[in-house]
């Protein structure tokens, strides 16, 4: 592969927040819907998809689906510094870097949630380009995203590294190399064919 560029998702790929999204959203449901009563499997579903497209399934007043976007974030910041990045994480960036790829985070979360949570896990000086849902009309597994992260960075050729299904999509409809964690919540990413599986982050040095 002759990669310039490795693109990453943020939350199950470079920062460990999986049971941080799922508190919140139970603390979503048990307070502002407390009628429906969800199923592990469906919460885990949660992880990747944006805050909109998860509330629409249970609520359909646009106004509704806002206000549980809002408790959702007041109770995810309230909690979110306690996030760390899963092992290698730092590392593996800091040698991207020495050996001269250009690094960039796309995420279904808002800009401003990404540059957070990378300050907080120290990731953030080594990372060239942030790409969040508040930035593009279209969502994965829509490539946008990826798209302008890449022409933000004059990537030629480029690999996304995620741990959702979509992110895989995403990758493939962008004409770019992926790669999938095997530490992934989601058992049916193997079902998109990613380009190479990782089963930690320093892993990926050994297959670019």
């Amino acid at each position: 592969m002759k990669l310039d560029t490795i693109l990453f998702d943020l939350d199950g790929t470079l920062i460990d927040s999986n049971q941080l999204i799922i508190d919140s959203f139970k603390y979503v449901f048990d307070h502002e819907l407390p009628h429906i009563k969800l199923t592990n499997e469906e919460y885990r579903s949660f992880i990747g998809p944006t805050l909109w497209a998860s509330f629409s399934k249970y609520e359909k007043d646009k106004d509704k689906v806002e206000e549980l976007v809002l408790s959702y974030r007041k109770h995810n910041l309230a909690h979110h510094d306690n996030v760390l990045a899963f092992d290698g994480a730092l590392s593996l960036l800091k040698e991207l870097k020495q050996r001269g790829y250009k690094i960039g985070v796309v995420s279904s979360k808002m800009r401003y949630l990404v540059l957070r949570g990378l300050k907080i896990t120290s990731l953030m000086p080594y990372v060239d380009v942030v790409v969040g849902m508040d930035e593009v009309k279209n969502h994965k597994p829509h490539p946008e995203s990826l798209l302008l992260a890449m022409q933000k960075l004059k990537a030629k050729q480029a690999m996304y590294v995620g741990d959702h299904p979509n992110d895989i999509q995403a990758g493939k409809r962008a004409g770019i190399y992926t790669c999938a964690v095997s530490y992934s919540w989601h058992e049916t990413i193997m079902n998109e064919k990613p380009d190479i599986v990782i089963d930690n982050l320093l892993q990926l040095l050994e297959e670019i």
